[in-house]
């Protein structure tokens, strides 16, 4: 019969989780800016460093989950859900039909109108995709850090 794990090997579980789920994101958003360069570059567009500024806000949920992680403090899980679900849903919105807020430069119109091609749908695709795993992500090391709370508690 094996022992349950210990307090401190359930946190670090779920610490390991939010900090490669974050770093993951992260990345994902890099290769999706990646992608609209190369866009740009292929219907000669000039990316404004006004819209790289805004893009920067795109950043903001992956980089305060680690704040909290980089703290322990265990309100990163549900950050890192909100991350993935902000990530998922945003770029869906933007790319699928419109931004709310008309700031993104060309990419005001969706993929459809600016005939994006197999790369750019499948690198929207994959970072859908890895928001809803960022999110299912947050959520596992919720449960983990609850497992610990109430094991703590006992």
């Amino acid at each position: 019969m094996t022992k349950a794990p210990e307090i401190h090997t359930i946190i670090a579980r779920a610490e390991k989780v939010i900090l490669w789920a974050n770093i993951v994101m992260i990345a994902m958003v890099i290769v999706h800016d990646i992608d609209h360069v190369r866009q740009a570059h292929h219907m000669d567009y000039t990316i404004r460093l006004e819209l790289w500024l805004v893009n920067l806000s795109v950043y903001t949920p992956s980089f305060a989950a680690l704040a909290m992680w980089w703290k322990r403090w265990q309100v990163a899980a549900p950050m890192t859900v909100v991350n993935g679900i902000f990530v998922g849903a945003a770029f869906s919105e933007v790319h699928l039909w419109r931004p709310t807020i008309p700031v993104w430069g060309m990419w005001n119109d969706n993929f459809f109108k600016l005939g994006a091609d197999n790369v750019s749908w499948t690198v929207l695709a994959m970072t859908v995709f890895v928001g809803a795993c960022v999110a299912m992500a947050g959520t596992y090391a919720a449960g983990l850090y609850w497992a610990a709370n109430r094991k703590r508690a006992v």
